[in-house]
């Protein structure tokens, strides 16, 4: 079974600063994606040229976050969610945090 496109979006979340890359795929189930669907959700810093968020799926994690990026990508916090549709909802909420902290002057 080839990987079957469901989700592809580009999305410019601030101009000139971010950018959201959410890919979805039906895949065969398999040990590495048992639910047959391999996502991810990124969060692109453009200004910088480097990932600020990741949400992805594979065992043995699972839907999982990746929020100290591009630092530390071995740091990965665990989503307890089932389908790429949630992860959505939570890359989208994070989203919005990440845009108010940027928003927020330093003092």
């Amino acid at each position: 079974m080839k990987a079957t496109l469901l989700v592809d979006q580009q999305l410019v979340i601030k101009p000139g600063k971010f950018q959201a890359i959410v890919k979805v795929y039906e895949v065969e189930k398999s040990e590495k994606f048992p639910q047959g669907i391999k996502a991810k959700l990124l969060l692109q810093d453009i200004e910088h040229e480097k990932p600020r968020l990741l949400i992805d799926n594979h065992e043995p994690y699972g839907f999982h976050m990746h929020t100290k990026l591009p630092d530390d990508h071995s740091l990965r916090i665990e989503l307890e969610i089932e389908t790429y549709q949630e992860a959505m909802n939570v890359f989208f909420d994070e989203v919005e945090r990440i845009l108010k902290n940027e928003e927020t002057p330093q003092k």
